[in-house]
């Protein structure tokens, strides 16, 4: 089943996915508010687009396994809602993190700093992230297409990821943006 250092990495990763939509809301006011270059508002929409794709990737797992426990779904429903779990909402994480990932090398690049950290960092889970799913994806390409039980169950489970991912990340990308909305003078804005 799930193991403790699971548990705590998707704690984590719900947690960043929240930090990332705070961040990219308060960048976006700040952009707004004060101007700033195209492709930094692009970085800050694809920071949020991968704090949504990361928080619903977690919700995912948690709600499949929830449902499991409480003998909702089958674990073939919990496989296919995590393999289709991976092969979308994984790929997403792929796309809008490269985007992040090269903003904060180039942040890095001017600022040097704590802010080097946060490049090493993306740059490595990128690497990791692209390894893990082109490892991966036929095999759990696969599983998807054997699984047909409890498949209302697994459309259940991803509208319910979706929506709860949506309000989260929502309001945490609302209170960024109305704390930036709310500072004056200049700010530089944060990259994740």
């Amino acid at each position: 089943m799930i193991d403790v250092v699971t548990i705590l990495v998707l704690i984590f990763d719900l947690i960043l996915s929240i930090w990332n939509a705070y961040a990219s809301g308060f960048n976006i006011g700040t952009i707004r508010k004060n101007g700033g270059g195209k492709f930094s508002e692009i970085v800050s929409y694809a920071g949020l687009c991968l704090a949504f794709a990361g928080a619903v990737y977690v919700l995912m797992v948690i709600l499949s396994f929830g449902a499991y426990l409480l003998d909702y779904v089958s674990m073939d429903a919990v496989n296919t809602a995590i393999a289709l779990d991976f092969l979308v909402f994984g790929f997403l994480i792929i796309v809008f993190g490269l985007l992040v990932t090269v903003q904060s090398a180039i942040a890095a690049s001017q600022r040097r700093g704590w802010s080097i950290l946060g490049a090493v960092y993306n740059i490595l889970a990128e690497v990791l992230d692209i390894t893990n799913y082109a490892s991966a994806f036929s095999e759990t390409r696969h599983m998807i297409s054997g699984n047909h039980k409890d498949d209302e169950n697994v459309v259940g489970i991803i509208i319910l990821s979706i929506l709860i991912g949506f309000f989260i990340v929502f309001a945490a990308y609302k209170h960024g943006y109305n704390k930036a909305m709310g500072l004056v003078g200049r700010i530089t804005p944060q990259y994740s």
